[in-house]
């Protein structure tokens, strides 16, 4: 026996050690659980959640703007409804004059901000950082949310002879635990390693798998350098299922704006793609042409261009190739959004009708969306919209 297990042994013996508890499938199974906790509903449960991005892609305005949602009780994404509660930003890379220059831009009509806290200097997690943490949120037990922004200002000083797994578990798991403790959200963000496209998201960040180890889940936000689109890869422990959304960059109010499912949205993208194509040609193109002119695969580009024709967007002329189709058709665009922030996305409904018409006389497809978009600001819901229109439309 080994000098460590006799010891053992002999505080059992003592009654110095409790012997471990265990429970059965039963006990599990009678056990009452509280709802999970969701900074936003859906995607950001409470716990630490790792955001990852590359540098200057935007990953400070979307953690300011959940910030400033949070404690507005106002829209995250410029959609998703979120309760008020007190927000924590620690702003450890950028100075007071250039939040508030995004402050500026991020807010308007004066809203009561007090509920948003902030900080640029916060000390490292081996120097007390999560103590003075664990501290504040003892003070604020109504925060919901806190965004760290970035990880490698407030995690501990590394010893690069250790294994670096086990130093990237070490940087996030106390403040895991501190989520776990107050109920809260602790967002940090993080960088990307080099990896161009890796397989599987969790990859993507810097470092060693230490670090999505101790996180409850991950946000990954993608973008092409210079392009105006956006994705964001959301997977966790209490996410059922992975999710990606597209996000388009609001210019004017620097925020990122939801417009749906991803692949909706590349779906959607590339068949406006194909249509500008052919407009631009002005004469039948075959697959072939359009994936060679668009530096697409084939197949993939053959199988799109099929499934447009029985959607009412593409015509066929001669033998596998296709222009426009004459009628007027409707691409659905997720980010049309009514002034209540309902997403117009049944419209496509309209211009089916609209396509499919064999009446001589009908309105056009930006006429038919306008009516329903019409009746939406008006109070009415987006299907009984489109059920309203259609109607008229037959009557017509």
């Amino acid at each position: 026996m080994s000098k460590v297990t006799e010891e053992m042994w002999n505080e059992y013996r003592n009654g110095h050690r409790k012997a471990p508890v265990t429970l059965t499938g039963n006990d599990l199974l009678n056990m009452e659980f509280p709802p999970i906790t969701w900074g936003v509903p859906g995607i950001l449960p409470a716990g630490v959640t790792l955001f990852g991005g590359r540098e200057k892609m935007g990953k400070s305005w979307l953690a300011f703007s959940l910030c400033i949602a949070v404690a507005t009780g106002g829209y995250m994404l410029g959609k998703m409804p979120v309760e008020e509660g007190d927000a924590l930003y620690l702003s450890l890379e950028d100075p007071d004059r250039r939040l508030h220059k995004r402050l500026k831009r991020l807010v308007k009509d004066s809203p009561d901000l007090s509920r948003l806290h902030y900080s640029t200097e916060w000390e490292t997690a081996d120097r007390g950082g999560v103590e003075d943490l664990d501290a504040w949120l003892g003070d604020h037990p109504a925060c919901r949310v806190v965004a760290i922004d970035t990880l490698k200002r407030i995690r501990p000083r590394t010893d690069t002879k250790r294994n670096p797994y086990e130093t990237d578990y070490e940087a996030v798991q106390p403040f895991a635990s501190l989520a776990a403790k107050h109920n809260v959200c602790i967002v940090i963000l993080h960088h990307l390693n080099q990896q161009a496209e890796p397989h599987d998201p969790f990859d993507a960040f810097s470092g060693s798998s230490g670090l999505t180890a101790a996180t409850e889940s991950i946000w990954l936000l993608t973008r092409k350098r210079g392009d105006a689109d956006a994705f964001l890869m959301i997977d966790g422990k209490d996410i059922e299922e992975p999710q990606e959304l597209a996000l388009g960059w609001d210019a004017a109010t620097c925020t990122w704006i939801e417009k749906g499912d991803a692949e909706t949205y590349r779906l959607n993208k590339e068949r406006r793609t194909i249509i500008e194509l052919l407009e631009q040609w002005d004469e039948p193109l075959g697959p072939k042409t359009v994936a060679k002119e668009l530096g697409k695969e084939y197949n993939a580009t053959r199988q799109l261009m099929y499934k447009m024709f029985n959607d009412g967007q593409l015509n066929q002329e001669g033998y596998g190739k296709y222009v426009v189709a004459r009628g007027p058709v409707y691409i659905d665009n997720t980010s049309n959004t009514s002034t209540n922030g309902t997403g117009v996305n049944d419209v496509n409904d309209v211009s089916s009708y609209i396509a499919g018409s064999r009446t001589s006389s009908y309105i056009s497809a930006d006429e038919g969306n306008k009516r329903v978009q019409d009746l939406i600001d008006a109070g009415m819901k987006p299907e009984f919209a489109v059920a309203e229109v259609m109607k008229r439309m037959r009557e017509e």
